[in-house]
């Protein structure tokens, strides 16, 4: 059974649903509401014995809340249960209307609304204004002056200049004058041979300027101000006569007003700054020419007024309890904006409605920024301060430090402080493409804290610019903020063989079990899945010519150390792969990491495991990482200082490579430089290659393996830190492996 009562909640109507409003009740619970918004200003739901809202109910609670607005009222949903404000959540509606935890909590929100100043009228000279003041708190006015990127929800009711920050760098061809009012910001280029323009964003905090001088305001206008005469009156004119609603509080000026008009020809909204010419603040920015074609003088002759207004199809209807910055974004759209103009003291207005900022101090913005400083004395590039900021919000200082490491991205290790200054956990902060810092973000989520035991592999937020992303993960062991992470790298070149083995078999055997132990044989296109040219290296082929000068349309390559013809990697790779792109097997396949290199995994002091950089993370082919850390072991850290080394090495690898099983390794001895390194080297080889034999379920053939190898083989040719030794070694032993390939096509 459904019924409705009312109940009186301190002189204000609760309305007391008890039952289901479903589609038959919503009938007479619509009824219910007409009857009270006859004479109802403000209205409270209480859902306490409601615990179910149908569309149709919906409709009628937006129909009420629309009505009450429109008389200054409002409509309040209090006591929601968990099942009404997920209906709610599900709709995006949630945030539609004004909800309280309880009837008590919604009747102090409306006494308080009641309590409110009423509007007063004032005469000065010829005109009659009707005001309100809501603010007496003495707010300061920011100045900005360091040139930074800056998004438009840090700026909120601005006036500087500045360009859209739409590219990493600037453009000066766009600089100019800038005014910004919550999730619009208009241009207009000092060149006037570029047209005004403005841009309108649904998220404020998407949007962002290449600023080099501004003046905001901190708060929303404390004054609001409406003449009341018909007759009109010269913006000039109404700056002198606001001058008279000046706050009782000593050493406050008008710092800013904004004006709202609804002139019959040409509606508009303008948002102006007022400094004294002796402001040190204009020192700097208004000795710049071009800006004085902005700056007016007031009628106090002391004073210059910097601004600018949007010019509108029409303005809407004000709502009484609505701040400038809701007004704005509700009258600021794509489809009612005609131009932006510089502000003009001659405009002829019609009935404006105006907001005042008065304030007796200004303060630099920087002091109310997150602080990003770097512990080594590099500059990060203005996007990266930016991106950082957005992605610390939590904090008042970040410090940055860079890491090394990581080949198409940058990671920094991060110290931050609350705003109070306490330490908060390290994290680490990752740039990289816009792409690879989705993906990342996805594919860890998907892929890694579902299935692995992993400290490091949280990720605390994501934010974008442009075509950038950047990503913050956890960087705290299980040992808390003095854990100390080093990276697998730093044990295999200081730990002997006999302590590295065990620790292998810890990362992949246990750690990484739920990976590599659970294989699910399928269908695989290896030569589609291991192009390395399809992922980070589409640049290959020209590095290769310009590094070893290797052409990638001749068949052949001549090894000068040893005077041995071999077949080019580079042709296998352009003509080979391409004539095999739809060679599908039926293979092992489990979730790999996809660049498991020796600094993606991370150890502590208790020898717990971290694994971080998940970007290419997937399922794939269960040998993959197996592969990806021989190729390191065999090519990268092949201990090599001359050509004699490596004419040895190429001995050594091809002899090494001479077997048709995966569990076949060549037992022949090395007689050349560091045999420590190459026992470790090779131990650790013959340890990948029996994991790939357990994770394939014994199954011991050798190209898929050597495909899966060729992929990171092929491209050591570009990278940076490879001596010209290395490269030809990954040229030569990528080479053996395609003729390996080819002679298994003609078996």
């Amino acid at each position: 059974m459904f019924t409705i009562s009312t109940t009186n909640e301190n002189g204000i109507t609760c309305v007391n649903p008890d039952g289901r409003i479903d589609t038959l009740n919503s009938v007479l619970f619509n009824k219910k509401l007409h009857e009270l918004l006859e004479n109802e200003t403000f209205l409270i739901i209480n859902f306490t014995n409601c615990h179910y809202l149908a569309s149709s109910g919906i409709r009628s609670l937006i129909a009420a809340a629309k009505t009450l607005g429109s008389k200054g009222g409002e409509l309040i949903l209090a006591s929601l249960s968990s099942e009404v404000f997920q209906v709610l959540e599900m709709a995006g509606l949630h945030a539609l209307f004004k909800l309280a935890i309880s009837t008590k909590a919604a009747v102090d929100e409306i006494s308080l609304r009641k309590q409110a100043p009423k509007s007063k009228q004032i005469e000065i000279g010829n005109h009659i204004y009707e005001y309100n003041q809501s603010v007496e708190k003495d707010y300061p006015t920011l100045f900005w002056e360091k040139e930074e990127i800056i998004g438009y929800n840090e700026l909120l009711l601005s006036i500087g200049i500045g360009s859209p920050a739409e590219s990493l760098v600037e453009e000066d061809e766009n600089i100019g004058l800038f005014i910004a009012m919550g999730n619009c910001c208009g241009f207009l280029p000092f060149d006037t041979r570029i047209s005004p323009d403005f841009r309108v964003l649904k998220d404020p905090t998407r949007g962002a300027i290449f600023l080099h001088w501004a003046l905001s305001l901190s708060h929303s206008p404390g004054i609001r101000v409406k003449s009341m005469n018909d007759s009109g009156i010269e913006l000039g004119s109404l700056l002198n006569d606001m001058e008279q609603f000046k706050p009782a509080v000593e050493d406050e000026k008008l710092q800013a007003i904004l004006v709202a008009d609804a002139n019959g020809s040409v509606a508009s909204l303008s948002l102006g700054f007022i400094l004294e010419k002796n402001n040190p603040i204009l020192a700097q920015s208004l000795l710049n020419e071009q800006l004085y074609r902005y700056a007016q003088e007031t009628g106090n002759g002391d004073q210059l007024i910097i601004g600018a207004r949007f010019l509108l199809n029409q303005l809407p209807e004000f709502a009484p309890d609505e701040s400038i910055v809701d007004f704005a974004k509700r009258t600021l759209t794509f489809e009612n904006i005609e131009s932006i103009e510089h502000l003009d003291l001659s405009y002829q207005l019609t009935q404006p409605m105006v907001w005042l900022s008065y304030s007796s101090y200004w303060v630099n913005a920087t002091s109310k920024q997150i602080k990003v400083e770097t512990s080594d004395n590099f500059n990060l590039e203005p996007y990266k301060i930016y991106l950082a900021r957005k992605l610390y919000t939590d904090s008042s200082k970040v410090i940055v430090k860079q890491l090394h490491g990581g080949f198409s991205a940058q990671t920094f290790q991060v110290d931050s402080f609350d705003q109070q200054g306490r330490k908060l956990r390290p994290t680490v902060l990752k740039i990289s493409s816009y792409e690879l810092i989705a993906r990342e973000a996805s594919r860890c989520q998907e892929f890694s804290l579902p299935f692995i035991m992993n400290n490091s592999a949280m990720v605390l937020g994501t934010e974008f610019y442009r075509d950038i992303g950047a990503l913050r993960y956890n960087f705290v062991g299980i040992g808390g903020e003095n854990t100390q992470l080093k990276w697998l790298t730093h044990y295999f070149n200081t730990w002997e063989v006999e302590e590295l083995e065990p620790l292998y078999d810890k990362i992949f055997l246990q750690i990484l079990k739920p990976w590599y132990g659970q294989p699910v044989k399928e269908q695989i296109f290896p030569y589609r899945d291991h192009d390395p040219s399809f992922t980070f290296f589409p640049h290959i082929y020209t590095t290769a010519e310009n590094e070893l000068s290797i052409s990638a349309d001749e068949k052949y390559i001549k090894i000068e150390e040893t005077g041995e013809k071999r077949i080019n990697p580079y042709w296998f790779l352009k003509h080979g792969y391409s004539s095999r792109r739809n060679n599908a097997i039926d293979y092992y396949t489990s979730i790999c990491h996809g660049d498991l290199n020796m600094q993606n995994i991370l150890l502590d002091k208790e020898m717990n495991v971290y694994l971080i950089d998940f970007s290419e993370t997937r399922p794939r082919s269960v040998i993959s990482d197996f592969a990806r850390l021989e190729a390191i072991f065999m090519i990268e850290y092949a201990p090599m200082d001359n050509a004699d080394d490596l004419a040895a090495m190429v001995h050594f690898t091809t002899q090494f490579y001479n077997n048709d099983k995966l569990d076949r390794l060549s037992d022949q001895q090395w007689d050349g430089k560091a045999p420590a390194i190459l026992k470790r080297n090779l131990a650790l080889t013959s340890k990948m290659r029996l994991y790939a034999r357990e994770c394939t379920r014994g199954e011991n053939t050798l190209i898929p393996y050597y495909i899966a190898l060729l992929e990171w083989i092929l491209p050591v040719v570009c990278y940076g830190g490879a001596s010209l030794l290395h490269k030809k070694l990954s040229a030569y032993v990528a080479g053996l492996l395609c003729e390996k390939i080819m002679e298994s096509d003609t078996d």
